[in-house]
């Protein structure tokens, strides 16, 4: 088992899509979610590498709203308005100096309602580029 710190660091450095997911199902379940913990479970499940990337989003989110939740994960195109079962998190991406940056955020109808870094630069100077839609059913 890794120390808190360095899952704290791991998690703050590339873990916006997984605390993405943490936040809506944690909205929808109305309970808090320990992340350190979350984070060895996760790892151990293989829904997530070390590094923080979502391997199996559509897992980690069932797991999350109780194991039994039937979960769907897509791209889609950042014109498509979600239907009322569905849940948004958008990727932004800024680049500089011929480097993309690319930042994971929970939005609603367009607006930022979660944006794990708290004001993401690559989110106020880049620009949505796909949604990634969870359908709960």
């Amino acid at each position: 088992m890794l120390s808190k710190q360095l899952i704290a660091k791991r998690i703050g450095a590339s873990g916006c899509y997984f605390l993405s997911i943490v936040y809506l199902c944690e909205k929808r379940t109305g309970k808090q979610i320990d992340v350190i913990a979350l984070y060895d479970k996760a790892l151990s499940s293989g829904w997530i590498e070390a590094d923080c990337f979502v391997a199996k989003p559509a897992e980690l989110c069932a797991y999350l709203l109780g194991g039994n939740a039937k979960v769907s994960v897509r791209h889609e195109a950042t014109s498509y308005k979600p239907k009322p079962n569905e849940m948004e998190i958008t990727r932004y991406e800024s680049k500089a100096t011929g480097t993309t940056f690319a930042h994971f955020v929970v939005t609603k109808d367009g607006a930022v309602v979660y944006d794990p870094y708290g004001s993401s630069s690559t989110v106020k100077n880049g620009k949505p580029v796909s949604k990634r839609i969870f359908t709960v059913g």
